[in-house]
C-alpha cells in the first residue's frame, strides 16, 4: 500500500465507524422511544385502573354509607313506632286499672309491704323469635309489684262480672251448671265467664240471655300472665344481668263476679331452679293479701340495688309508679 492510499483508507474507516455509530444511535433512540411509549401505555393503563378502582371504592363506600343511614333511620322510625305503641297502650290501660291499683295499694299497706307498684307496664319483648314475627309488638302488664328484696310479682287484673270458673269445671261446683257447655274439652288451664246479655228481640221487647265465654289453653288468663312474666324476666335480665331470676304471676278477679277458682294453676313449664311454675288465682282482697304476705316472707332479705334497678327500668318504660311502705324511688 502506497503512502498516497493511507489517508483514503483511514478516511474510509472513519466513515464506516461514523455510519455504524449513526445506525447504533438511531436504533438506540428508536428502542428508547419504544420503551418510553410502552412505559407511557403502562402508566396510562395503571392510572386508568387506579381511577376505576377509586371510583368503585368510592361508589361502594357511598352505597354502604347510604345503607347505614337507611338502617339508622329505619331503627329510629321503629323506636318511635314502638314508643308510640307503648304510649297508646298506656293511655288505654290506665283507664281500666285505676280501681285495681287502689285495691292492691291498700292490700300492700295492710300487709306491711315495702317496695313499689308499677301499673300498666309496657315494653318490647327481647326474645328474637317474637321480634322477628312483628317488630312492633309490645307486651302490656296490668300491675307489677316489686318487693324490697327485688322480687317481682306480675298481677293480671280481670274485672269480670257474672259467674267465673277458673280451673274448676262448672259441674264440679254444682250439678245445675253441668249443661252450660261441653266440658270434655276443658283440659289444662281454662277460665269460663257466664254473664247475662240483653237482647232486643223486637222493637219494644227485651230478652236476657246467658252468654258463656271460654278461654282455654294459651288464651287462659293464668297461661297468659305466666307468659308475660317470662317475657318480663327476660327483659329485665337483658337490660341488667343482675335482674331477677324468676318472676311470680297472679290472676286477680277484682270484678263483682261470683268466682269459683283453684287457688293455684300449675303448668308443665319450670323455673330456672327446676320446680314447676305456678300462677296464683285470687278473687278478693284477703286472698291477695295472703299471697303478697307469703311472698314477702319467702323473699325477706332486702336488696336495694336490685329493687332500684328493676324499678328504674320499668319506670323508664313509662309505667305509673307508686312507692309502697318505706321504699323511696331511686334518684335519676
Amino acid at each position: 500500500m502506497t503512502s498516497d492510499l493511507v489517508p483514503w483508507v483511514v478516511a474510509g474507516g472513519l466513515a464506516i465507524v461514523v455510519v455504524v455509530l449513526v445506525i447504533v444511535l438511531r436504533r438506540t433512540q428508536s428502542f428508547n422511544r419504544a420503551a418510553l411509549s410502552d412505559a407511557e401505555v403502562r402508566l396510562d393503563h395503571r392510572t386508568g385502573t387506579l381511577e376505576r378502582e377509586h371510583r368503585e371504592q368510592t361508589a361502594a363506600a357511598d352505597a354502604e354509607h347510604a345503607r347505614q343511614l337507611a338502617g339508622a333511620e329505619a331503627s329510629r322510625q321503629q323506636a318511635l313506632a314502638e314508643a308510640e305503641a307503648g304510649r297508646a297502650l298506656a293511655r288505654t290501660g290506665m283507664r281500666w286499672e285505676e280501681a285495681s291499683q287502689r285495691t292492691i295499694l291498700e292490700v300492700c299497706k295492710a300487709a306491711g309491704i315495702n317496695g313499689a307498684l308499677l301499673t300498666n307496664v309496657v315494653f318490647v319483648p327481647v326474645a328474637q323469635g317474637e321480634r322477628d314475627r312483628d317488630r312492633s309488638y309490645a307486651a302490656q302488664l296490668d300491675h307489677v309489684l316489686v318487693f324490697e328484696s327485688g322480687h317481682v310479682l306480675v298481677i293480671e287484673n280481670k274485672r269480670w262480672n257474672g259467674i267465673v270458673f277458673d280451673g274448676r269445671k262448672p259441674s264440679a261446683v254444682h250439678h245445675a251448671f253441668r249443661n252450660l257447655l261441653d266440658e270434655s274439652s276443658l283440659t289444662g288451664s281454662f277460665a269460663i265467664q257466664v254473664r247475662s246479655r240483653r237482647v232486643l228481640d223486637h222493637a219494644d221487647d227485651v230478652e236476657h240471655w246467658w252468654q258463656v265465654r271460654v278461654q282455654s289453653g294459651g288464651n287462659a288468663p293464668t297461661r297468659q300472665v305466666r307468659q308475660q312474666a317470662r317475657r318480663l324476666q327476660r327483659f329485665l335480665a337483658d337490660e341488667d344481668g343482675n335482674g331477677p331470676q324468676w318472676v311470680d304471676s297472679c290472676v286477680f278477679y277484682s270484678g263483682d263476679a261470683a268466682a269459683y277458682v283453684n287457688p293455684e294453676d300449675r303448668s308443665t313449664s319450670t323455673t330456672p331452679t327446676g320446680r314447676s311454675a305456678t300462677t296464683a288465682v285470687v278473687t278478693n282482697d284477703n286472698e291477695l293479701r295472703g299471697l303478697v304476705t307469703d311472698l314477702a316472707r319467702k323473699h325477706a332479705v332486702p336488696n336495694r340495688a336490685r329493687t332500684d334497678s328493676v324499678v328504674r327500668q320499668l319506670a323508664g318504660q313509662g309505667a305509673h309508679t307508686i312507692t309502697v311502705g318505706t321504699y323511696r324511688l331511686p334518684e335519676a
